[in-house]
Parts: C-alpha cells; structure tokens; sequence
C-alpha cells in the first residue's frame, strides 16, 4: 500500500502517463508464471521450515496444491528453494507398473540413503503411501489472495493497482490468472482482464438463458418447489453474511419416470440461484475418456475440481443409477468398487474442505437402483419424487412453452385432454403444432394444438372398442375399490405402442396392509376382465414389457411374500431389485404368486359383471369423446346408480 501514498493526489491523466511509462520498461519485471508460485510456497513455509530445509540435506517436503494446473509451477518454484535428490510432480492417479522400480521404490531408495525428496500434488491420495506418511514438511497451498495477487501485479508491473475489488480472482485457475497478469502490461489492465476472466468463468453455463426460472415451472409438487425455494433463500442468506453456507440443504435426487423435466428443473434452480451449472453423468464419464479406471475417477475429480473453482456452483449428476449399487454384487462390481468409493469421498469433501460450497443435484429414473452409501445423510440425502402434472399445471407448462402464442386462448380443455402426458410430451406438442402452421404459411393456431394433444384415431373400430372396454374397467374397479381416486380415462395414444391409459391418484402412505396391495393389483387385473365379460375374448393387451398391467400385478404381489412380510412367513428374502429373477428361480414362489392372480383375478371378474353396465356406459362415452375427466367419470358412475341399473358395489373383493 505504501507505495501508492506518493500519487493520492495525481489525476488519472497523470496516473495513465506514468502507467504508460512503466509499460516501455520490462526489464527488470518478472512474470506471475515465476512470481506467484514462489509467493505462495514462502507465504506456506513457517521460519521453522527454512531454517530445516538450510541445515537438513535429508527432509522430506510434501505440497499439495490448490488444483492441478498449479502441481507443475509449484514444483518448479519449490526446487528453486534448493537440491532435492527424489522430485515427484503428479496431478492424475498413478497407473500401476508391471515392471521396473515404481515412483515409491524410487521415493523410498531416496530417503533410506538420507536424500532430500519432494512431492506435489493436487490430492495427496495420488502421491506414494511412503512419501505421505513419512514428510517432515506439509504444506497445503491455497489460490492466491487479493494481496498475493496485488505482489504479483507490482512484480510483473512495477506498479501495485490502485484499486482492486475483493476476491478478484475468484474462479480462476493457473493459466486464467497468469494470462492477466502481464509483463510490459499496467496495473489497471491486469485487473481489467482479471475481473473479465472472473466474471466468465463465473456466469451460467451456456443455454440457461432460455430456462425460465425456478419460480415459473409448472407441475413439479410442493415437496420439490418447497425444497428448491428454501435453497435459494438461503444462497442469498449466505450472500447477505446471514447464514453459514454449511447450514445449507443442498444436495439432493431427483427421481422421476423419463420425460418429467429433472433436466430443466436442475438448470432452472441453478439460474434462479445464480450459480454455475456443471451437468455430469457416468455416460459422459466414458465418452470422455478412454474407459480405464484411473480415467473415469479423473473425470470425476475434474468436474468436482471445477465446480469447486467457482464455487458456489451446482454439480448435475444426471442418470446417476449409472453408479451400481454394491449390494446387488456381479462379476463386474469389482471394477466398480474404486469408482463408487471415489464418488462417495468427493460427496462427502462436498459438505467440507475446500469443496464446501457445492450443490450437488443427482437424478434418476430409477431410485431403487442407488447405492444406499450414496443417498444416505450427508450426501445425496433426500430423495423427491416428481409425479406426473395435473391438468392445472398441464396447463401452465403448455402456456410456458408457448411463449407468445396463443396469448389467450383457454388451455384448459386441452391440458384436460393431456393428462397423464409429461413436460417432455407437451414440448413435442407445441414444436408440432408451429411445424403444422408454418408448412401452411400461418400463424399457430389452438386447433393446431388439439391436433396434437388427440391426433385422429386411425385405428380399427374392433380395436377401439377393445381399448375402451379395457380402461372403462380399470378405471370402474378403481372406483369400487377406492372411490375417488380415478382422475381421467382415455383411449388417446401417446405413442404408436400405446393402446389407452387410466390415470388414478392413490394415497402415498409409509406402511401398506396386503388389502391395500391387493387391491391395486386387482385394478391393474381389471381391463382383462373387462375385455372377458364384455367382448368374450381376451387380448395381449395386459401384457408385455415391465410396466405392463400382468408384470405390476406379479412383482407386486412377489413383495408380499419376499420383502413386506405380509405373507404366510415372515422370512425377507429378497430386496425389490432381485424380486423378479427370484421369481425365476423358485417355482414354489412363482407357483404361490400364481394362485394369489388367479383369486384376485376371480374376484375382479365379480366385480367387473356386477357393474358390467356401467363399464359399459363409460367405453361408449370414450368412444364418443375419447377423454373422460374424473369429474366426467364420475358422473356417469353417479348416473347409473339413480337409475337403479347398477349398484357400484364389488363382489368378494377382499
């Protein structure tokens, strides 16, 4: 600072003339490529430590860097403190070595005949077990502070700046900050390009500009948008000096079906936040690398180390099942094993250290694929479901992705119609919609969209009539069995593979009695029954892939009898994972599993005849309006009962 007190009183003219001055004299100045590794290993270095390493030829010197750009410049300053007999620079795991003496036989040797040795690294983990354990100096280098940097613009300018802002180099690694600080340069320009290269690398990541807030999402539950509110909240707490960025609840799993916007939702947090977005997943993991296990964890310890750079920032671990659990233990789990581990320590350095001031957001759609280790308190602690949207919020995300289209048109109706699509469905509907419109040279129009939402039904009448029989009993079972809980029917297809759907609201509770599995399972059973009783013929239309109505009804009523104890033992013998190749391979289990479709199937069959008229009611009403509300569905249930022609109640349902 003294050195500044002589020009308090010159004008920027003046100042800009000496500055202009000092640029046409480089002679004697030094760049920050010398000067700030040397700066920070003597700013490190305690008077102990010199006097040692002046009188003890035999010390042994450990540094671990701020990142791995500084591993190289801090070892070329630190053997400019003197001879050292053994050198060790490494920023990337080790690869084993088949033959030949290993860098630790090398470090061993070294010190056992009483050499001077010296190792830096970014992570200590990658330096030989002999040199850690045995240093006679530690020292932990952090990035350079405002007044190193200010000691490094004076060496490199001749000048100190006379101004610079707090935490000016905040984001930038070794190469950002050597490239600002220039010989032959001012000080003014140094911290110019100083604050431009801070304030790049700390803005969002390319393409969160068209993501709308957190704030104006649609659709995503109360727990989700509550959870993402009181994280921001707290940033700017932090921000404020309010609140100790360790008080925050900042990781979480995002868990959904494909298609419910976990993507979108994690960038949009990140903007409404203001943090950097740094998206990572095991696919990317690969794609980025040559496969091997020292390269996979060294794209983990990159992403983590960037974040970190720029801190706070959220790190995105997208399809995060990709990481196997290892209790469900294979012939590749072995490999596996480091990988999981490593994951699990860079989690827990998210919550200490120097990594303290991440977000770490995962998403899965598959939540009972993680590891336990990895979802357990402290790292990736709190699972949110999202669910599919309402026709309310239906509504706003199809307003949302219609930007100024349509400005007001009522979309009710048509998010009505939708139910039971996602985000991803709806952005489909919309770029179709535009597509549909500019192929005739017009202006989008809201019949543009019902197009989309209900496209024409070009399939077989017998094939329709079979899709609405199938759903009008899924959706009447449900209703006898759990009134209320039917939120729309229809035959509309969402894809090519896709017959109709039935769409129910069922209370979420932590314990659930066997009456209550079995029930679900014989409304699953219902649309088979239903083709039985009114079409005397059944179709494939039950079955198929895992999310089929025969593969929910079976895996569910395998974890009555393997995990819940809710049948005639109380033995646990397999987790929800393993359940189906445990059907596989005990047949007294499969044979049990059978019996328990076979009842429940008689009984849905009772259920269906009894009310076989107004399941009836609710397919001609599909096939007149191919959508029903709950509220429509309803009223035709309610219909049928004034008229005495059936009564909603089910046979031996139980």
């Amino acid at each position: 600072m003294a050195d500044n007190d002589d020009y308090d009183d010159i004008s920027v003219e003046e100042m800009d003339a000496i500055d202009a001055e000092v640029m046409r004299s480089k002679s004697s100045h030094r760049p920050p490529t010398q000067t700030l590794p040397e700066l920070m290993i003597r700013l490190a270095l305690m008077p102990g430590h010199l006097a040692r390493l002046r009188r003890d030829r035999t010390t042994s010197m450990i540094i671990e860097a701020p990142s791995a750009e500084w591993v190289q410049p801090l070892m070329r300053a630190a053997k400019r403190l003197g001879e050292w007999t053994f050198a060790h620079a490494v920023s990337e795991p080790p690869r084993k070595s088949m033959n030949g003496m290993t860098i630790s036989d090398q470090a061993i040797l070294a010190m056992a005949n009483g050499g001077r040795i010296i190792g830096v690294t970014q992570n200590l983990d990658y330096l030989p077990k002999a040199m850690t354990a045995s240093a006679d100096i530690r020292l932990k280098i952090d990035h350079p502070d405002d007044e190193l940097l200010r000691q490094a613009i004076k060496m490199a300018t001749g000048r100190y700046p006379r101004s610079m802002t707090a935490g000016i180099s905040h984001g930038l690694d070794y190469s950002d900050i050597c490239s600002a600080i220039r010989t032959g340069s001012t000080a003014k320009a140094c911290v110019e390009r100083l604050v431009a290269a801070s304030k790049a690398k700390s803005e969002a990541s390319p393409g969160l500009e068209d993501v709308p807030p957190v704030e104006e999402l649609f659709g995503y539950g109360e727990e989700l948008e509550g959870w993402a509110k009181a994280l921001i909240s707290d940033i700017d707490a932090w921000r404020a000096g309010k609140l100790d960025f360790s008080a925050i609840q900042r990781t979480a799993v995002l868990a959904s079906e494909p298609g419910l916007g976990k993507t979108t939702f994690a960038r949009s947090l990140a903007k409404s936040a203001g943090i950097p977005f740094f998206p990572t997943s095991v696919s990317q993991w690969f794609s980025n690398s040559a496969g091997y296990l020292d390269s996979i964890i060294k794209q983990i310890d990159e992403v983590f180390a960037a974040a970190a750079a720029v801190a706070p920032a959220m790190i995105f671990l997208d399809e995060c099942e990709g990481i196997p659990s290892r209790a469900n233990a294979d012939r590749h789990s072995s490999w596996w094993i480091p990988v999981v581990g490593h994951m699990l320590l860079k989690l827990d350095s998210a919550t200490s250290g120097d990594s303290s001031k991440l977000i770490v957001v995962g998403a899965t759609n598959h939540p009972e694929k993680l590891d336990a280790a990895l979802v357990r308190p402290g790292r990736l602690s709190k699972i949110i479901h999202i669910r599919k949207p309402d026709a309310t919020a239906l509504a706003g995300i199809i307003r949302q992705h219609l930007g100024k289209d349509l400005p007001d048109a009522d979309l009710e109706v048509v998010a009505k119609l939708g139910v039971g699509a996602s985000g991803a469905d709806v952005h489909d509907w919309v770029k179709s919609a535009r597509l549909a419109a500019r192929q005739q040279n017009r202006s989008v129009t809201l019949q543009d969209l019902f197009n989309q939402v209900a496209p024409p039904d070009n399939r077989p009448p017998g094939l329709v009539r079979r899709i609405a029989v199938h759903e009008a009993a899924h959706a009447v079972v449900s209703h006898v069995l759990m009134p209320g809980s039917v939120d729309c029917v229809t035959t509309i297809s969402r894809k090519p593979s896709e017959g109709g759907s039935t769409t129910m609201s069922l209370v979420a509770e932590d314990a659930i009695a066997r009456r209550d599995i079995e029930h679900r399972a014989m409304v699953l059973l219902a649309g088979r029954c239903g083709e039985e009783v009114l079409l005397n013929s059944v179709s494939s239309g039950a079955g198929g892939g895992e999310t089929s109505d025969l593969a929910q009804a079976t895996y569910m009523l395998a974890l009555v009898h393997t995990s819940l104890g809710l049948g005639d033992r109380l033995l646990h013998r397999s987790s929800p994972q393993e359940v189906k190749q445990l059907l596989t391979l005990d047949p007294v289990l499969a044979k049990t599993v059978e019996e328990d479709l076979q009842r429940l199937y008689a009984n849905t069959l009772e259920i269906v005849r009894d009310n076989a008229t107004v399941v009836e009611r609710v397919a001609e009403a599909l096939l007149k309006q191919r959508h029903l509300t709950g509220d429509q569905f309803v009223a035709i249930c309610r219909r049928a009962e004034r008229t005495g022609t059936v009564k909603l109640l089910g046979g031996s349902n139980g």
